[in-house]
């Protein structure tokens, strides 16, 4: 709990908070009802813990590690207002609380690559050799811009890359083709597409089936941002 207070907002009684979708509104919270009623509890609100001990009132972004924290010390779950859930952030905390929640962005991310490893392992999707991964472009989390002769789109991964839910693992070990091009979903969760069919082999016998996937930059598409262009153009057949 040391840890977890450390990368908590400490609330003692009383704490200017900003509203940025009412036009940087400040307000003053008083939390010292929440702190004398709730002693020993916490409460959360879309991705954010709000957790009640002797020493007042602390805020952190909801984790995996945080809640384990929470529930090994024995807090109890109650209903109280979770400040900092609803866009709102401490004025004079504003830094370290956006630091938390990139911390905690990162560890979903963590989380979810572990999981899609633990589904794959429990369903004999085996590993692609570091040379064959290698000679495949990974879909960044924020998309790809592509231009063809009729539109212009960005194209995301297959799954949400955040956790592991039901459309994730439909498409776990799965690969499709299409012109010369294969697009697969990795043990890791993540979209690879590659050139060429020479991979499909390897595929199969690391468990994978084909499924009807869309396969990104097989229709002629051209991608615009010239640093994802450059690592597609290295993708060799």
């Amino acid at each position: 709990m040391k840890n977890l207070k450390e990368n908590s907002i400490h609330i003692y009684n009383t704490i200017s908070v900003i509203w940025p979708q009412m036009g940087d509104q400040e307000e003053s919270l008083d939390m010292s009802d929440v702190r004398s009623k709730f002693n020993g509890a916490f409460c959360t609100n879309n991705s954010t813990i709000c957790f009640v001990t002797d020493d007042g009132v602390f805020v952190t972004p909801y984790t995996r590690e945080a809640m384990a924290a929470i529930l090994g010390s024995g807090l109890v779950r109650k209903d109280f207002y979770v400040p900092f859930s609803n866009g709102d952030y401490p004025k004079y905390e504003k830094a370290k609380w956006l630091h938390l929640r990139d911390m905690a962005r990162e560890s979903y991310y963590r989380e979810y690559e572990d999981d899609c490893r633990r589904w794959c392992d429990q369903h004999g999707i085996g590993e692609l050799s570091e040379e064959i991964l290698a000679n495949c472009f990974r879909m960044p989390r924020e998309g790809v811009p592509v231009k063809h002769l009729y539109f212009e789109d960005t194209y995301y991964p297959a799954c949400n890359e955040r956790c592991v839910d039901c459309t994730v693992v439909d498409k776990l070990g799965r690969f499709c083709s299409n012109n010369g091009k294969v697009v697969f979903i990795y043990r890791d969760g993540h979209t690879y597409v590659t050139k060429g069919y020479k991979i499909i082999s390897a595929l199969r016998a690391a468990g994978f089936k084909d499924a009807g996937i869309f396969v990104p930059f097989s229709n002629g598409e051209e991608i615009t941002n010239p640093a994802l262009a450059a690592q597609w153009n290295q993708i060799s057949k």
